[in-house]
């Protein structure tokens, strides 16, 4: 009997390490924002996004345009913060 759960357990396992790994997806900074601080300090500014991924809000703090620096779950209320970004068709030139 034990033997017999024991196989199962190994085949589910064989066969959900062989899975292939998700689809990239690529999320254009525009798109998914919601609000952008800049924070100026003497030498250097820094950027504070806030963006909707998946309906969850993240900060998203960057070092110039281009260079992330730590991704972060946001909260409202002592809640992770839901959001919603806008459609295609919602989009400013569409």
């Amino acid at each position: 009997m034990s033997r017999t759960i024991f196989t199962a357990l190994l085949v589910a396992f064989a066969t959900h390490s062989a899975a292939s790994p998700p689809a990239i997806r690529s999320l254009p900074l525009e798109r998914i924002s919601i609000e952008r601080i800049d924070i100026q300090g003497q030498i250097r500014t820094w950027n504070l996004n806030k963006v909707c991924i998946d309906g969850q809000a993240y900060l998203l703090l960057m070092k110039g345009l281009t260079e992330p620096v730590s991704i972060s779950a946001a909260f409202a209320d002592g809640k992770p913060e839901q959001c919603k970004v806008a459609t295609d068709e919602a989009l400013p030139g569409k």
